[in-house]
C-alpha cells in the first residue's frame, strides 16, 4: 500500500540566547515571526534566572545548552578545571587554543565533561527544561569534549545531542577557504561520532558553515534539498538597530518566501523534544 512521501521534519535552531539582550531579542522575534523552533542558551550565561523568565513568553520553542570552554570564566572555577584555563582564569578567547590543547593531550575529558556537567545543571536549577545541548564554536567535533558532551546528555536525560555533520555542497567549491574549512570540521565530526553511543545519531544539520551569514538565498535552498527524515538548520538572528548580519538572518528567517517553502514542500516544522 502506497502511504505516500515520507515526512520531512525541520528544527530551525537559533544559537547564542543570553549571549546579548539583541541576541537574544531577535531570536524570540525569529520564532514569533519566523520559522525559528528551537533556541541554545549559552552555558555560562549571566542570569540563567532572568533567561528562563525571558523564555517562558514563548511556550513553543525548543530550549537547549549550548555548552562552553571559549570566552568566559567556568562555573567551577578555575581551580577545579585547570586544563581548561589560562593563567588569568578564565576560558582562552579563541577556540583554536582548545584545539591545541586537544592536540597537545593537554585537554583533559574529566575537566570538560565535570564544566559542562555543572553548566547544564545552573541552567536547570534556573528552571529551564533542555531538550538538546551542543558544544560552542563547534568544539563538540574534538573526540574529548564530544565524549563528554554525550555523558553529561546521558546523565541528564536530555534526548537530543547536536553533532552537526553537513554534506558537501557546490559553495564548498566556489568559496575555497569556507570549502576547507567545512571539510575538516565535517571530518572531524564524521570521526567524533564514530566514538559515540545511540545520542550521535541525530538529524543531518546544515548551516553551520554559514554562521552568521545565512541569507534568503542560502535558506531557499537548505529547503529545496531536504529530502525525507529528520533535519536542522543552525541560524544566528539578532534584533540591533545596526543592519548586521544577524539582523538580516532575522528578516529573511521571517521571508514570506521562506514560509511559502515551508508550506509548499510539506515540511514540518518541530523541535529536538519532537523528534524522539
Amino acid at each position: 500500500m502506497d502511504t505516500g512521501p515520507a515526512p520531512i521534519s525541520l528544527v530551525v535552531n537559533a544559537d547564542d540566547f543570553g549571549l546579548t539582550p539583541d541576541v537574544s531579542r531577535g531570536i524570540l522575534k525569529a520564532h514569533a515571526t519566523g520559522i525559528v523552533t528551537s533556541t541554545s542558551v549559552i552555558g555560562i550565561c549571566a542570569d540563567p534566572a532572568a533567561i528562563a523568565l525571558a523564555l517562558s513568553a514563548a511556550p513553543t520553542l525548543g530550549v537547549g545548552a549550548q555548552l562552553c570552554l571559549v570566552a568566559g570564566t567556568p562555573i567551577l572555577g578555575a581551580a577545579a578545571v585547570p586544563s581548561l584555563v589560562t593563567a588569568g582564569g578564565t576560558f582562552p578567547d579563541h577556540a583554536r587554543e582548545i584545539y591545541l590543547r586537544w592536540a597537545r593531550g593537554d585537554l583533559r575529558g574529566d575537566d570538560v565533561e565535570r564544566e559542562f556537567d555543572a553548566q547544564v545543571t545552573r541552567l536547570r536549577d534556573a528552571g529551564l527544561h533542555l531538550d538538546h545541548l551542543n558544544a560552542d564554536r563547534h568544539l563538540g567535533f574534538i573526540p574529548t569534549v564530544g565524549r563528554s558532551v554525550e555523558a553529561v546528555a546521558r546523565r541528564h536525560k536530555i534526548p537530543g545531542l547536536r553533532m552537526a555533520v553537513e554534506r558537501p555542497n557546490l559553495g564548498w567549491l566556489t568559496e575555497a577557504r569556507r570549502g576547507a574549512a567545512a571539510a575538516a570540521l565535517g571530518t572531524l565530526a564524521w570521526l567524533t561520532r564514530q566514538q559515540l553511543g545511540t545520542l550521535r545519531h541525530g538529524p543531518q544539520t546544515w548551516g553551520y558553515i554559514e554562521s552568521g551569514r545565512l541569507d534568503q538565498i542560502r535558506i531557499l535552498e537548505i529547503l529545496g534539498r531536504l529530502g525525507p527524515g529528520a533535519h536542522e538548520l543552525i541560524c544566528h538572528p539578532g534584533d540591533a538597530d545596526d543592519h548586521c548580519a544577524r539582523t538580516g538572518e532575522l528578516r529573511d528567517l521571517a521571508s514570506p518566501l521562506v514560509k511559502e517553502a515551508v508550506t509548499r514542500r510539506g515540511i514540518r516544522l518541530c523541535r529536538w523534544q519532537d523528534l524522539f
